[in-house]
């Protein structure tokens, strides 16, 4: 199951030393003009912003509190809207892994919050989500503030770190229900090359515990009907089901299959690989997994 920190903060606090993780002893206080010139991107609810992070866009203000010039990805949130969950994620990608560390400051840029990279938990690829480090940040603003703000950035310690993450191999196997293969992991280099994905959402909502389930419902029980709009159709007793079709597949596509799982393994492309796996299963075949884990285990 994902797990996911949570922290809850209270941004009260003003001109605020903060003894951030590359300094451990050392009280430092970021720069307010270099925060004040900076360009901070709105990032409205619910809705994913996401920047991408490159060596050349490294800042020299971060050198204080970083060790090292950091790109850095800055965000302004909306603060009159209650206490908000702020999801970071930092993807994994092209054998490289940007791990951050984040500052949240109020409305007059003084540090209220910091948030090692200790607390980015790294997260394994699972569905659509790739390899990842992860935290979930709920804060919750001062009254009066109309923005906060966060900046995410990585430090010289974490740059001197590496990330072991599982052979793509494993993982398809432990998807599949499979017993892993003995593949050794793969170490991944900490890079100021990377991506930062933001996430906020309101956290107002809250659950009445030993409350009736039916204190806030209508006894009304009616579907409500969407004025103007024509009456849903009535289902009948004779409405055909639809059934899915089992065509057979024939030898010849059985074996371009393994041929070209196996021509890929051999080629190092894994993830060609897999996908030529979920291919041939959507047709039913079975024997191209067989081989891809007979490859992938005699390695």
């Amino acid at each position: 199951m994902k797990k996911t920190m949570k922290f809850l903060t209270a941004l009260l606090l003003v001109n605020m030393a903060v003894t951030l993780p590359s300094r451990a002893n050392t009280p430092v206080h970021i720069n307010s003009t270099a925060l004040a010139n900076l360009q901070w991107q709105d990032v409205s609810f619910s809705e994913k912003a996401t920047t991408n992070l490159s060596e050349q866009q490294k800042q020299a203000f971060t050198v204080p509190f970083a060790g090292v010039e950091s790109p850095i990805a800055a965000y302004r949130i909306p603060a009159n809207q209650g206490t908000l969950e702020v999801e970071i994620i930092s993807p994994i990608e092209d054998k490289s892994a940007f791990v951050p560390s984040a500052v949240v400051l109020d409305s007059n840029f003084n540090v209220a919050a910091t948030y090692p990279s200790s607390e980015f938990k790294f997260q394994e690829e699972r569905g659509m989500q790739p390899n990842r480090f992860a935290a979930e940040l709920n804060l919750t603003p001062a009254a009066s503030q109309g923005y906060i703000y966060l900046l995410i950035y990585t430090t010289q310690q974490d740059l001197a770190k590496t990330t072991m993450i599982p052979h793509p191999a494993k993982l398809y196997a432990k998807g599949t229900g499979h017993q892993p293969p003995a593949l050794n992991d793969i170490e991944v280099k900490h890079s100021l090359n990377g991506q930062i994905i933001v996430n906020v959402t309101n956290a107002n909502g809250t659950r009445f515990i030993g409350m009736p389930t039916n204190i806030f419902s209508s006894s009304d029980k009616k579907a409500a009907q969407p004025v103007g709009a024509a009456p849903a159709p009535v289902p009948t007793a004779n409405v055909a089901t639809s059934k899915a079709v089992n065509v057979p597949v024939d030898k010849d596509t059985e074996a371009y299959f393994n041929q070209a799982i196996t021509k890929a393994l051999k080629a190092g492309d894994v993830n060609k690989a897999m996908n030529l796996v979920n291919e041939a299963e959507k047709l039913g075949l079975t024997s191209p997994r067989q081989t891809f884990l007979k490859q992938v285990s005699s390695k």
